[in-house]
């Protein structure tokens, strides 16, 4: 008899143990997603003062460097395209926005998408075919 409640209360802390570790290995994975998009709205705040500074050298690494960790965020290649356009850096910006377009076409948002497709087209012809093979792709599917 003492030896099966010991067996309960051992179960019993076993399986508390096991609930009280995976809260906190989830708090742990909570807590670095919320980390990440902190840390990527300040290096975007951060690539926006330059800009409005006019440091366009650090506001373009700064850019590229969020766009090369997040390659999804459509803000930082609309800003990045932003900047190459500011400085007639056609293809550069042709890229950039090409990038938007591919994202919002992602978000299902045509219409915007259509909109940075046509700066594209005007910009870089082969930055405006991987929109298009894109969009094909979509018809298809």
């Amino acid at each position: 008899m003492f030896n099966k409640n010991l067996m309960s209360i051992f179960f019993g802390y076993l399986v508390v143990g096991v609930a009280v570790a995976y809260v906190f290995i989830k708090d742990d994975q909570v807590d670095a997603v919320a980390n990440k998009a902190v840390s990527e709205e300040m290096s975007l705040s951060e690539a926006r003062q330059a800009y409005w500074a006019r440091d366009m050298a650090k506001s373009e690494r700064l850019y590229r460097i969020i766009t090369s960790t997040d390659e999804t965020n459509i803000n930082a290649w609309g800003e990045l395209g932003n900047l190459y356009y500011m400085q007639a850096r056609w293809q550069e910006a042709a890229r950039a926005y090409a990038e938007v377009a591919l994202g919002l076409i992602e978000k299902d948002d045509l219409q915007q998408a259509a909109y940075f497709h046509s700066l594209v087209n005007q910009m870089d012809r082969e930055q405006s075919e991987r929109i298009n093979q894109r969009l094909r792709k979509l018809i298809k599917s």
